[in-house]
């Protein structure tokens, strides 16, 4: 019988549908930007070098870019694809990281952490895969935004952006390449 009444039927409306709407939308939107940080991540780590751009040969053969400036193509190439997501793209978002994390715990070695751009420093431990396991991470700090945004209210994926943290990481396919 209250079903038949229009203000309850507006009122269903506008106070469930939109927002399950919208939730729904922040909520692909929110898996596109993952999808961006992993592919950059992903991509990344299949490069040769990880900061400046190698040519293989050595003076005949083609150029091939560091894993710092594909990966952070990449994202910005899937995020061009989806309007949903966005970041504020800086030297350090997407922030692009080279991980040496040791495989025996016992063997006494410190895992290392170099933030790009730059080259791997001279005193950090040398990228050797016979201990270390060496890692490519990929982080965006970004939003997801609803299909409506709605100006009145101040709720966070329902109302406005969602702003995320988004990781994803890969293991580094050229361990030397790391140093360059």
């Amino acid at each position: 019988m209250a079903a038949e009444y229009v203000a309850t039927m507006y009122l269903l409306f506008i106070f469930m549908f939109f927002p399950i709407l919208n939730l729904g939308t922040v909520g692909l939107n929110a898996f596109f930007l993952w999808f961006a940080t992993n592919c950059a991540a992903t991509v990344g780590a299949k490069s040769q070098c990880f900061q400046q751009a190698v040519q293989i040969p050595s003076g005949t053969g083609p150029w091939y870019p560091g894993a710092y400036d594909t990966a952070r193509a990449k994202a910005t190439e899937i995020r061009n694809m989806f309007p949903g997501i966005s970041w504020v793209a800086t030297a350090t978002n997407p922030e692009v990281k080279a991980i040496a994390e040791p495989i025996d715990p016992a063997a006494g070695l410190s895992p290392y952490q170099h933030i790009g751009p730059g080259a791997w420093p001279a005193g950090a431990p040398r990228p050797d895969p016979d201990q270390y396991t060496l890692l490519l991470r990929v982080t965006i700090n970004g939003a997801a935004s609803p299909l409506i945004v709605v100006p009145w209210f101040n709720i966070p994926g329902l109302s406005k952006p969602m702003q995320l943290q988004m990781v994803s990481q890969a293991q580094f396919e050229n361990p030397p390449g790391l140093l360059f």
